[in-house]
């Protein structure tokens, strides 16, 4: 537990923190094997997923080479492998401290939710409507949804980042998005 009047006496100031803003150790994440256990298993079903999902895209010329399968490939291969380590590392080594985190709140749960749904309708907007629109729309409102208020990281960020995209995709790769 923080001593908080040790606090107070090595500030140099009068300009001391509220209590409320100095963190205990009852306010950090608790180390968690299952947890460790869950996240690792979850990413290495999901990279196994993608693995059988890339290897059955269906290519309109014949394949060989790098194809449209390879990228999707050799990342859900690289996301496999790491969380093959993360589950040998969760299942071998000592549990991982995490007082230096912040335990789950119920805000962050809101935010976590939120962004699945939106991302959800990205997919679902991409697929309907093109890459241009739901692109710009997802990305503002995900900074919305986590707390960026300025109107210029509201407007830049989505454009440059979907222009950067669409360019690196349409105009380098000669891949329509």
């Amino acid at each position: 537990m923080t001593d908080r009047s040790k606090l107070r006496d090595e500030s140099g100031g009068t300009s001391v923190p509220p209590d409320s803003m100095i963190l205990d150790d009852e306010y950090g994440a608790a180390p968690s094997r299952p947890m460790e256990i869950t996240i690792a298993v979850v990413g290495l079903a999901l990279s196994i997923l993608v693995i059988v999902l890339s290897r059955n895209i269906h290519l309109r010329m014949g394949g060989g080479g790098i194809d449209p399968k390879w990228w999707p490939t050799v990342l859900a291969c690289a996301g496999a492998a790491l969380s093959g380590l993360m589950l040998v590392r969760a299942l071998a080594l000592p549990v991982a401290a995490r007082e230096d985190l912040e335990g789950a709140q119920r805000d962050g749960w809101a935010r976590m939710f939120v962004a699945l749904v939106l991302s959800s309708l990205y997919v679902f907007g991409w697929w309907r409507f093109g890459y241009l629109g739901p692109t710009l729309v997802y990305l503002f409102a995900l900074l919305w949804t986590f707390g960026v208020r300025k109107v210029t990281a509201l407007v830049l960020y989505p454009v440059l980042t979907t222009a950067f995209i669409y360019g690196l995709f349409h105009f380098l790769l000669r891949i329509p998005l």
